[in-house]
């Protein structure tokens, strides 16, 4: 049986710790995971747990973040549902032992089997969260199913995914409509909701409101009418001393259905003194305050969702991207086998003869997913453009590879730092205003420049780079 690793943030218990080794979040990088059958996390502070989950679930490395997770509980702690829901299993503290440990260890055999045998390029190899995502269900068989909730945003939450995120927002539902557009998850309807249309607040307040001053002030009356003499009016005119009294002939009232009936309600302003029969509905957001027609608000419809045939291979052997296709095409980009050879040989021409420098390049585009959302059907179009800008200001005799549809580095001989450095700020600025201009967002890009010299080894840094992107 694999050994578990104990992962401790300040424990009060001490739990066989010559069986289990305590690790450090910031070890993960350098844990030998193929030695893990789970991980073990003895905490009782609920927001230590969740940064530990979440530092787990948001490495790139599967043999990482697709690894179970179970939770020791202290007394008291079946209270705290929604902490339950970001592990795979609980167990309470004085019933964990070795015995259990190895029942557990047993439970995982199949989820750890389907990551070893998963292809794995590098150890940092899945750095697309929706990806990630589509991993995480195939790889546990499951349905994720969502969550009512008052601690997200939008209302509604997959804790066991969601984690993954930086935030609690409504990118997890725009993440599961992406996979499901491209059929690689069946979704199951649950529900549906409404959103604020400014910023996707679940939580509106719905009002009536005059239909003439929109004022919130207005109060409602039944309307009488009489059947003697016809008329009819406010309840309030027919009221004398708590009886109904007709104010046109003079009759009392005694008998709904008989005498009278009240065939609707009026609705009186305080303010402008407008009176109508059906108000106007607003509502507002709790979080932004603004005020919208209610048809104007996001309808948002709420799945569940389990794997289709194709996603499940795709978890397996990666997505062949559109943007990725896009970009090599339109670029001309070189493999990393090829890049690596042309590094080498600019490495070995600078080092003999010593006059020039050259420089690399790293440029990394950090929340990927949100463009993917944003772009939605303009993908193609954006990216085209992204790539004419890369052509635009490298040169013929640059050198460029990507590692993925994210992650870019390049060659640009005979340069210096200083002058890459130019390049870097040329480039990050058309790229900002590309997607500003097309979507009014400003994407994350992170860039490194390095000066080429015997030095460096070009796959260490870029795992080095991606290590330390890590949160």
């Amino acid at each position: 049986m694999k050994n578990p690793v104990y992962v401790a943030f300040d424990s009060q218990h001490t739990v066989h710790e010559h069986y289990y080794r305590r690790v450090s979040i910031s070890e993960l990088n350098s844990v030998d995971t193929s030695s893990i059958s789970f991980w073990l996390i003895d905490e009782t502070n609920s927001n230590a747990i969740r940064d530990i989950v979440a530092a787990i679930r948001r490495h790139p490395s599967a043999s990482v973040y697709l690894k179970g997770i179970v939770l020791l509980t202290a007394d008291g702690f079946e209270q705290n549902e929604s902490i339950r829901k970001i592990v795979d299993t609980c167990i309470e503290h004085d019933l964990f032992t070795t015995i259990v440990a190895e029942k557990i260890s047993s439970d995982f055999t199949a989820l750890n089997q389907w990551i070893d045998d998963t292809p794995a390029p590098t150890a940092f190899s899945d750095i697309n969260i929706s990806f990630k995502i589509l991993r995480f269900i195939v790889s546990r068989n499951i349905e994720l199913t969502p969550e009512m909730t008052t601690s997200v945003h939008c209302g509604y939450d997959y804790p066991a995914v969601s984690c993954m995120l930086q935030q609690d927002d409504i990118a997890i539902l725009d993440m599961l409509t992406f996979l499901s557009e491209q059929r690689l998850l069946s979704p199951r309807f649950v529900t549906k909701t409404h959103l604020c249309n400014h910023c996707n607040s679940a939580f509106l307040n719905f009002k009536e409101v005059c239909s003439h001053c929109q004022s919130e002030e207005i109060k409602s009356e039944e309307l009488i009418h009489h059947f003697k003499c016809a008329f009819t009016g406010q309840i309030s005119e027919f009221d004398r001393d708590g009886k109904l009294i007709c104010p046109k002939c003079d009759t009392a009232l005694h008998h709904i259905g008989v005498d009278y009936d009240k065939p609707s309600i009026l609705f009186n302003c305080q303010q402008c003194e407008f009176s109508f029969q059906e108000p106007s509905v607003v509502s507002t957001c709790f979080s932004c305050l603004r005020s919208s027609p209610p048809e104007n608000q996001i309808s948002e419809t709420i799945n569940a969702y389990t794997a289709t045939s194709i996603g499940q291979n795709a978890a397996i052997y990666g997505l062949d991207s559109l943007y990725s296709n896009i970009l090599r095409s339109n670029l001309n980009l070189f493999t990393q086998p090829a890049f690596k050879d042309f590094f080498d040989v600019e490495v070995a021409r600078t080092e003999r003869y010593k006059v020039t420098t050259s420089s690399l390049v790293i440029v990394q585009f950090t929340d990927l997913e949100t463009l993917h959302i944003r772009l939605g059907r303009r993908a193609e179009e954006v990216f085209s453009e992204l790539s004419k800008i890369f052509k635009s200001i490298l040169r013929n005799s640059d050198v460029i590879s990507a590692r993925n549809e994210s992650i870019f580095y390049m060659l640009l001989t005979e340069t210096d730092t200083a002058g890459a450095d130019l390049v870097v700020q040329r480039l990050t600025t058309q790229l900002t205003e590309l997607f500003q201009n097309n979507l009014d967002y400003a994407p994350a890009i992170t860039t490194v420049v390095h000066a080429i010299d015997k030095t460096i080894e070009l796959d260490s840094l870029l795992e080095n780079f991606l290590a330390n992107d890590v949160h």
